[in-house]
């Protein structure tokens, strides 16, 4: 199988957790991680990427509560009309699409009284908009909190590494039971 990573973060030189997962992912067979940070304006080879794909892992860190900018950027680029959605649109419709998240913050963050106000699946329905909007098939969304490696912020490297292989392990795991299944 056609496993393609969209890798939303902007600057994997300045990442821990998803630089680690990515790198897991990467060892797999069959799995390509397209940097959507290094788009270069290519529409048509990112929309066949889509195409081409059994499987999209959309990996990403949660960067104010959503996907950071060169993620979205990309998504405004190659979520076309009559490519993602319109009349002659929906060429990924029924597409399997995992999302993959790391989180600096704790989940108790996520609540009403919580640091980010809201629980976690209001900000969900945000970063899926676009995919739903596009009719694929949402099998999975695998998130991983305290995600943070920087020490004055809090965090713990080790701590986040080992995070970061579990997270890993998650979703490799949550492809091959799809893959398993979808046969």
């Amino acid at each position: 199988m056609n496993i393609l990573v969209l890798n939303g973060h902007p600057n994997l030189t300045q990442s821990v957790a998803n630089a680690s997962i990515l790198a897991i992912e990467a060892e797999q067979l069959g799995w390509h991680i397209n940097s959507v940070a290094q788009f270069d304006g290519d529409i048509a080879s990112e929309q066949q990427q889509l195409l081409d794909a059994d499987v999209i892992v959309v990996q990403f860190p949660l960067y104010w509560s959503t996907y950071p900018a060169v993620l979205k950027h990309w998504i405004d680029e190659v979520f076309t009309y009559g490519f993602a959605f319109g009349p002659n649109g929906s060429q990924l419709q029924g597409k399997p699409v995992l999302f993959s998240i790391t989180a600096g913050a704790t989940e108790e963050s996520y609540s009403e009284t919580g640091f980010n106000f809201l629980p976690f699946n209001a900000y969900q329905q945000a970063y899926e908009h676009p995919f739903r909007a596009a009719a694929v098939d949402i099998i999975d969304t695998i998130i991983s909190f305290e995600m943070n490696s920087t020490a004055a912020e809090g965090g713990n490297k080790s701590n986040t590494l080992s995070l970061a292989k579990a997270h890993a392990d998650r979703v490799i795991a949550a492809v091959n039971s799809y893959k398993d299944h979808s046969v």
